[in-house]
This record gives structure tokens, sequence and C-alpha cells, in this order.
């Protein structure tokens, strides 16, 4: 869970939530796929993956899915696998506008998350550099 976040406080703020149901082995959505929303554990754990290679595993109080709502006509970048059963908040493009629009810490949030990511990709794929002494 991101620090700071309530994601049952900030879904009960919001107004009505799809919930949604998976279980161990069914993909929320796969690499490729148009995106249609961004989704929120509320229980279970989740796998972001590409082909064999595991970026992540999220949990209760992560999110999934944010990248392609902010980057408008993309398709996913990543595949999502439950890998317990899990229920999961679907938040489509016009919820999640106005969840930014009225909560400015979900959008900062959200921003950590990417930032975060990054990060990890960076450090994951970034050739091993020595520092020189002088």
């Amino acid at each position: 869970m991101e620090e700071g976040f309530n994601p049952t406080q900030l879904v009960d703020a919001s107004g009505p939530t799809e919930l949604i149901l998976v279980r161990p082995g069914e993909f929320v959505f796969r690499e490729g796929d148009e995106p249609q929303a961004l989704y929120i554990v509320k229980k279970g754990s989740l796998r972001i993956m590409s082909g064999s290679i595991v970026y992540e595993t999220v949990t209760t109080g992560g999110i999934v899915g944010e990248m392609a709502l902010i980057d408008e006509g993309s398709p996913r970048s990543a595949s999502v696998l439950a890998v317990t059963h899990a229920e999961l908040w679907e938040i489509d493009n016009k919820k999640f506008r106005s969840m930014v629009a009225t909560n400015p810490d979900f959008a900062l949030m959200i921003m950590r998350v990417m930032a975060r990511r990054l990060r990890i990709m960076n450090q994951r794929y970034r050739p091993d550099i020595q520092p020189t002494m002088s």
C-alpha cells in the first residue's frame, strides 16, 4: 500500500465503484490490450509482468493499470495476472479524471507509483557503472 493512501476512504468518497473479482491464474488485462480502467487492489495479490519477466507483485492498496489511463491512446505495456483470489476496485477513465480533479493527494500518489516503478526499471536495466577513483 502506498504511504498515506487509504484506498477504502478514497473509493467510498468517490461514489459507486465496480468491484471486480478475479481468480488465481486469471488475467486482469494483457499487454497490448486497449486500456479501459485502472484497478486498486482491495484484497489479494497481482503480478505485473511481460512475457515471463515479473516486474512487481502488487498487494492490498496497490494500483495497476494507471499508466495506460495517463498515456491515452497507448495499449497496455504489461500484463497483470492474479496470484491469489483478488478483489479489485475498477476505476474507469471518467472516474479517474474526477478523482484526480477532486483529490490532489490521489493524483500525487499515482505519480509516486509511476516514479517508483520507473526508478526500479532504471536500476534493473542500467549497466553497472563503477565509480572512478581520481
